[in-house]
């Protein structure tokens, strides 16, 4: 199956087969396919206040750039999402016939996707997806997919557990946010994971709504409740400096591979977390695709706006899927363990580079 697009150059085709008819020229459709007008780009992050959203922008910039598009600028909302809305809408009063942005509010950022709409842009988003409005493409993580590759690595390090083998392993997941699709995804991929995967262990399920204080202090409660708590997941490394103070406050903080060690997997593959794997304070953990998320915005763009199409399935570097807004591309995470953690392909190796 596919989803076609109206793209920028659709309208130049249309505009020159009626300049030829006026004057009597002739012309192809082909021919005037061949030309696509300029892309002109309007970009805006959440903010410019950590490192994810930093290098989200200066890859895209490159990547644009790379591509040939013009920038019409790059204004940071600092986590406003009416700024974010107000920035879009001025970028496309200002010639942008693009528009990219990693949404703040899903719900908040539709009048800039139907703002967009009426001018006729399109409209590509980064890391979520608006809940309104028609979207070109979004381009995230397959946050499912992480979730099931964090499952895997915690089943394939139970297995050499003691607990394994009597069928006792117990196991905490700390969840995200389950109100954003980023926290929904990454529990369901893991729980669902576990249960095909390992029935006979006994999976604690705390929401800690992304915040290392919640998280902290659920980990604390179980703890004390299972003092012989064999493995953590945590939806997000932002919480594994609190919970490994947990640990250690418990006499459960041995390093990866120590005897008694708790093992510990979690997802998004900051610098902070590849130091804990440096470190032995983490097992593993599964990085975000944000180096890829530029590239194949600026590689969608391309595509569309030379009149191509998106195919709906599984690709080598990902999925497509439909949703209510637009077709979603959803890239692979990777798998980080001590073996790969220098990796120059990891987003956290490449801050300040």
């Amino acid at each position: 199956m596919t989803i076609k697009f109206n793209s920028l150059s659709t309208k130049l085709v249309t505009t020159a087969l009626c300049g030829a008819m006026a004057f009597g020229m002739t012309t192809t459709l082909a021919s005037a396919e061949s030309h696509s007008s300029e892309v002109m780009v309007g970009f805006t992050p959440k903010f410019l206040s950590d490192d994810f959203q930093t290098l989200m922008l200066d890859l895209s910039l490159k990547a644009f750039d790379d591509a040939g598009f013009t920038l019409v600028g790059a204004p940071d909302p600092n986590g406003d999402i009416a700024a974010q809305v107000t920035a879009l809408q001025n970028l496309l009063a200002n010639g942008a016939n693009v528009i990219v942005f990693a949404p703040i509010d899903a719900a908040g950022i539709v009048p800039a996707v139907r703002r967009a709409n009426e001018a006729g842009a399109l409209v590509f988003s980064i890391d979520d997806s608006p809940v309104g409005g028609e979207v070109t493409a979004t381009v995230r993580a397959d946050n499912v997919n992480a979730g099931i590759q964090g499952a895997e690595e915690m089943v394939r390090l139970l297995e050499g557990d003691a607990c394994w083998a009597d069928s006792s392993c117990i196991v905490l997941e700390l969840q995200g946010g389950l109100n954003s699709p980023n926290g929904l995804d990454r529990s369901n991929g893991f729980a669902d994971t576990m249960a095909g995967l390992a029935p006979d262990v006994s999976l604690i399920q705390r929401p800690t709504e992304w915040t290392a204080d919640m998280a902290a202090d659920a980990a604390q409660n179980v703890i004390t409740q299972n003092p012989t708590l064999d493995g953590i997941f945590m939806a997000s490394e932002l919480m594994a400096t609190a919970v490994n103070a947990q640990l250690n406050r418990a006499d459960l903080g041995a390093n990866v591979g120590e005897d008694g060690s708790v093992i510990r997997v979690a997802i998004d593959g900051t610098p902070q977390g590849l130091d804990l794997i440096r470190q032995g304070a983490l097992d593993a953990t599964v990085s975000q695709p944000l180096n890829s998320y530029a590239t194949k915005i600026a590689e969608l763009i391309t595509l569309v706006n030379d009149g191509g199409t998106v195919e709906l399935g599984e690709f080598e570097d990902g999925r497509v899927i439909e949703t209510p807004v637009g077709p979603q591309y959803q890239l692979n995470a990777t798998l980080v363990t001590i073996e790969n953690v220098d990796s120059d392909q990891l987003w956290g190796n490449l801050i300040g580079q």
